[in-house]
């Protein structure tokens, strides 16, 4: 099993509250239909934690069986209408995706 961890930044021109709106009523269900996927979860951030200036508005965690699982599930319509969406709501000049292996501890 392989994660895919998005960091998510938002538009300049969405509060938090509406980036979070848009995240799960439009774009979490467009996610939720790419073939293959396993698990799928959003942690958008809410505390007043110090943070730096760079951190990230939300976290998306998506699993699939392996990495071509994942390739196949961009390639899709599904994957191409969630990647399309991206710009409706995030800076994708900051936000980033990495793969990798999950290690539970607790």
């Amino acid at each position: 099993m392989v994660k895919v961890m998005f960091f998510l930044y938002r538009r300049a021109d969405f509060d938090r509250d509406a980036f979070a709106r848009y995240s799960r009523d439009v774009h979490v269900p467009l996610v939720s239909r790419a073939p293959g996927l396993r698990r799928y979860v959003v942690n958008h951030a809410t505390a007043a934690l110090p943070a730096p200036a760079h951190a990230c508005d939300a976290v998306a965690e998506l699993w699939f069986d392996s990495v071509e699982a994942f390739q196949t599930a961009v390639a899709s319509p599904e994957g191409a209408a969630a990647l399309a969406d991206q710009a409706n709501y995030l800076d994708l000049e900051r936000t980033y995706a990495v793969l990798g292996d999950e290690t539970v501890v607790r």
